[in-house]
């Protein structure tokens, strides 16, 4: 049997926690290497995983003929270079996200991926939560009517201590704040959810250019003119992260829902009176969209979420910065 031979560069805790036991949980995946700048850590990880190789130099990793697939899970200005790497030498892309930090970079990734014939997939798992496959089945088959609103509420809630002196906290390797690190995710699923391109932003950051943002306050409007309120923040306690979505037949309502590491239930009300509630546990989101990816390649076929969602995902984003920094709204033209 064919197996996807896996390395994955990036040592962090979501490595640690969801997207090494994601590979190895799949029959078709082999994982042949891990990268690390610390040889022990690199050690540690092959040795905790069943990795047959630990590197510490990536262009090492990447001459590796039975690698075919790279897992990028570093720093975020760094995706981009190590993305392109890995194209270059053959290998298919599993990116984490933000795929890159600027626009130009995203094309750059897209670009290089397409001219390498590799597929380039990126880590929105919360495209793989039941909660929001559900939701946009139910806006699809017209259940709520046409959708004019979104609300919604993403947040880890608030560190005690405040934010730990990591490189999220260094806008030369992090880009933005909060934005990125837990936004993008909320951002990815509207365009899921209502199947439609963000066309205006306009936001709200706590910080003032390059100091990086612990709260996001924005407004979208859709292709399909619905319009929507999302409030991304790290900084307080005891969050919702609930989603609504307001249609001309009904409402969904998402308690609980926005975060992958968490469960809730999803309420559907229609103007015909109906209401139910449905119970949705917390799942390994990033367990799933790895499954996802490995079945596309062992089956050559196209993965969704795509390179193009990566880049229209930055594309977003760029257009929040420079709403928030500049104080106007940011059309976007794809």
């Amino acid at each position: 049997m064919r197996k996807n031979g896996w390395a994955l560069i990036g040592t962090g805790r979501i490595a640690d926690e969801r997207v090494l036991p994601g590979i190895n949980a799949h029959a078709g995946n082999k994982l042949v290497a891990v990268v690390s700048r610390d040889q022990q850590r690199a050690n540690a990880f092959a040795g905790k995983f069943g990795a047959e190789h630990a590197y510490t130099r990536y262009d090492d990793m990447l001459r590796n003929p039975d690698v075919t697939v790279v897992a990028i899970h570093t720093p975020n200005a760094q995706h981009a270079g190590q993305a392109i790497a890995a194209a270059r030498a053959g290998k298919h892309v599993f990116c984490d996200k933000p795929m890159a930090t600027s626009v130009a970079d995203a094309e750059r990734i897209v670009r290089e991926c397409e001219k390498a014939g590799v597929t380039l997939g990126i880590n929105f798992h919360n495209r793989f939560m039941p909660c929001f496959i559900e939701t946009r089945r139910i806006i699809e088959s017209g259940g709520i009517g046409d959708v004019h609103l979104v609300q919604l509420e993403a947040s880890p809630g608030a560190r005690s201590g405040g934010r730990l002196a990591t490189w999220r906290v260094d806008p030369a390797s992090a880009g933005l704040g909060t934005t990125y690190s837990i936004g993008v995710h909320v951002y990815d699923i509207l365009r899921y959810v209502l199947g439609s391109e963000i066309t205006m932003v306009s936001a709200f950051f706590d910080t003032p250019r390059n100091v990086m943002e612990e709260t996001n306050l924005s407004l979208f409007r859709f292709a399909n003119a619905a319009l929507g309120q999302l409030s991304v923040h790290e900084k307080s306690p005891f969050p919702h992260n609930d989603f609504v979505i307001y249609g001309s037949k009904g409402r969904i309502a998402g308690r609980g829902l926005t975060r992958s590491r968490a469960g809730g239930e999803l309420q559907v009300m229609t103007t015909d009176g109906k209401t139910r509630t449905t119970e949705f546990p917390a799942i390994n989101a990033h367990g799933a969209c790895v499954a996802a990816f490995s079945d596309a390649l062992l089956a050559g076929r196209d993965f969704v979420p795509s390179g193009i969602d990566g880049l229209r995902s930055v594309q977003v984003t760029d257009a929040m910065a420079r709403s928030a920094w500049d104080g106007a709204h940011v059309r976007l033209a794809y």
